[in-house]
């Protein structure tokens, strides 16, 4: 999924919600770095995200020699991209655990971000077009990516967000100017399809199975209760649209579903209010007040350490559903065929046309690993035997080598 949030102020948008997880850790700091071609303009690409740096552009000012930057200073601070993974991924990945699911996902978010900075631009107010909104194409940006791994509800959640700064460099006027992110909104639907199949496609790659979702994708072996289970803010979701329903007669639009996922607690209440006193023209009572706003999005734990979060995770799954992820994770590593710095697969592949190209690999990786199991259990495990079994095996493998050199 990718969604988009303008940030208008921002002053302490990188300490409360980059910086920290989103639950809150004293001990724990999420690092972000920049990105962009905007950024290697400014001097800051790769490095360490800054409250100094992050501050200056907030302000409209050079990171590094503090000038200003666009003539005048945006209403917008930062637009904030979140590019997330599908559930069963980062099920694996942060309990399985799988450190190269984490690492594939960094690879696919760097392409999305990419794809979106082609899509920066300017908006063209010169002569005829000054009271028009046409966009003239930049093709830069400069961002603050910080990659986060749960949600506030303690879920295992991949998500990063890619924090656009208000500014790009405009090539035809020779100077900065305010970023208009329409067309990265725009494409953001076919941004989010490519991300998909590049994290599908890596998935498989690392061995996994995967099958269709909707638009998305998921891993095969993964329970769908356990992620159920394990989305307790997709719950939350669907117990407002439910209560939204009964209360106002109709379904909340796509929009209003965002802000139950977006908005605090005090802001949700005003905007109930609001909304209610529209459409009945009476204030809502305090009884239903409370029931309507119950689960929207609190504030982040105060002391929830990383140890005693994923303490937390493992007690909402059962037994039985931990043995079945590690033996997923333990398969999937035995099926692994390519790491993530070999050249990537085709992304245009299908997901069911992936699986198929290795097909008849898996099945001789399985049927030599069942062999050597019923060979190890008919020996019963004895050493000496083992060894000359090793033995032998080493002097075929020699002998094949010494046959294909003298052809």
């Amino acid at each position: 999924m990718i969604t988009m949030t303008q940030i208008r102020d921002g002053q302490a948008y990188m300490r409360h919600h980059l910086s920290a997880n989103d639950y809150y850790s004293e001990s724990e700091r999420v690092t972000g770095h920049w990105q962009g071609k905007a950024a290697e303009m400014l001097g800051i690409a790769g490095q360490e995200v800054t409250p100094e740096a992050f501050e200056a552009l907030r302000t409209n000012r050079h990171p590094q020699t503090g000038d200003k930057l666009t003539p005048r200073k945006p209403k917008v601070a930062y637009h904030d991209f979140v590019v997330s993974a599908p559930k069963s991924v980062s099920i694996a990945a942060m309990m399985g655990p799988d450190d190269r699911l984490i690492e594939a996902f960094d690879h696919c978010v760097a392409k999305a971000f990419k794809r979106l900075e082609e899509q920066a631009c300017v908006r063209v107010r010169g002569g005829q077009a000054v009271f028009t909104e046409n966009v003239r194409t930049t093709g830069n940006a400069v961002a603050a990516v910080y990659r986060h791994d749960t949600s506030r509800m303690l879920d295992p959640q991949l998500h990063t967000h890619l924090v656009f700064a208000n500014v790009t460099w405009d090539q035809d006027s020779e100077r900065w100017l305010a970023l208009q992110p329409r067309r990265m909104g725009e494409e953001s639907p076919a941004i989010r399809q490519a991300f998909y199949r590049d994290l599908a496609s890596e998935c498989q790659r690392l061995g996994y199975q995967t099958e269709s979702d909707g638009e998305t994708f998921r891993l095969q072996g993964i329970d769908r209760q356990l992620e159920k289970d394990l989305s307790q803010r997709a719950a939350q979701r669907e117990q407002f649209e439910e209560r939204y329903a009964e209360v106002f007669g109709h379904n909340p639009h796509k929009k209003r579903v965002e802000q139950f996922i977006k908005e605090g607690k005090a802001a949700a209440t005003r905007r109930f209010q609001e909304e209610y006193q529209a459409r009945f023209s009476h204030k809502p009572s305090e009884a239903l007040i409370r029931s309507f706003v119950r689960d929207w999005r609190s504030s982040k734990m105060a002391r929830a350490e990383p140890d005693q979060v994923r303490a937390i995770q493992q007690q909402r799954i059962t037994p039985n559903q931990a043995e079945q992820l590690g033996n997923l994770v333990a398969q999937a590593r035995s099926h692994s065929s390519t790491s993530l710095s070999s050249p990537p697969q085709d992304v245009r592949s299908t997901p069911k046309e992936l699986p198929q190209k290795r097909h008849k690999q898996s099945f001789l990786q399985e049927t030599q690993a069942r062999k050597m199991m019923r060979i190890h259990a008919a020996m019963g495990a004895n050493p000496t035997a083992l060894m000359a079994l090793r033995l032998r095996q080493l002097a075929k493998v020699k002998a094949n080598e010494a046959q294909r050199r003298t052809h």
